[in-house]
């Protein structure tokens, strides 16, 4: 009886000894799982705030730009420091197109070899203004084959309008006027730019032309730009996106390389006891705000 007793006793001592090691074990896993825990927790409160560090420096160093003042809310543009570049750009103009039509661009720039083919579309007294747009698309040809396509239904919200013109031999004639060859990007070349929304203002869509692959492309970035003022000497492109005489929105963009991208923007609104000047940049953050008491 007393070897019997002995083993139990041995039993349980060995029972209780593997609990206790096991709650040791658990014991340090979950205190090593804590500290992994709290180590990530530090870890990302440390970027975090290395990033706000960066921010406010990034904010300290920025340039807040000095939006020129827009002398008129029409399709004028100014341009600044750019004779250099406007000399090398062949003149802007406009398309009046009536009908399917096919233009040589190389009559316009020397250094083209396309040509454009307007496809007309207009069908009057239908309820779907799509077959009033007149230009439904244009072709892009090179060798009498088309190399690519402008599809316009889907972006042009702006009906062909009738000639209103009594001198021309087409008055009273459903008309695309508002399709303009215009050097968006400063490259030199000429680029697409066609009305295609209007409310209280009205704004354009772009295609800028690509020389190396020779093809028109659609930057719809560029949507809401409306040209006011040129600055060559900073590559800058400043736009007036819309408002009203008591508040509007400006953007600037930069040109590098010959691509545009918003680099900065400012709201401004004029109140009967306050302006109020609110400045973001590309990422729509906010780097400088300022009330003007009058």
């Amino acid at each position: 009886h007393l070897m019997r007793y002995l083993i139990i006793i041995s039993s349980l001592f060995l029972i209780l000894s593997c609990n206790t090691t096991q709650r040791k074990e658990d014991a340090k896993a979950d205190q090593d799982v804590k500290e992994e825990v709290k180590a990530n927790h530090k870890e990302k409160e440390d970027k975090k705030v290395k990033a706000n560090h960066k921010e406010r420096e990034d904010k300290k160093n920025v340039t807040i730009l000095d939006f020129p003042s827009i002398s008129t809310f029409g399709d004028s543009v100014i341009y600044f420091g750019c004779d250099d570049i406007l000399f090398k750009i062949p003149k802007s103009f406009n398309f009046s197109i009536y009908e399917d039509t096919i233009i040589e661009l190389n009559q316009f720039d020397k250094r083209l070899d396309i040509s454009l083919k307007f496809n007309w579309f207009y069908e009057r007294g239908l309820d779907n203004w799509l077959n009033i747009i007149g230009v439904a698309s244009i072709d892009m040809l090179k060798n009498d084959k088309i190399i690519s396509t402008i599809d316009l239904k889907e972006i042009i919200e702006v009906e062909a309008f009738m000639d209103n013109d009594p001198e021309s031999k087409r008055f009273g004639q459903p008309v695309r006027d508002d399709i303009y060859m215009q050097d968006i990007n400063l490259d030199s070349y000429l680029d697409i730019k066609i009305r295609s929304v209007c409310g209280k203002g009205c704004y354009y869509s772009y295609w800028i032309y690509n020389h190396q692959k020779e093809l028109f492309e659609y930057d719809q970035s560029l949507n809401f730009m409306r040209t006011y003022y040129v600055d060559c000497n900073d590559s800058l492109v400043y736009s007036y996106e819309g408002g009203s005489a008591w508040y509007y929105d400006c953007s600037a963009y930069k040109v590098t390389n010959g691509k545009l991208e918003l680099f900065q923007s400012v709201y401004y609104e004029y109140n009967e006891d306050f302006n109020l000047e609110i400045y973001r940049d590309a990422n729509g953050s906010i780097i400088f705000a300022d009330t003007i008491t009058n």
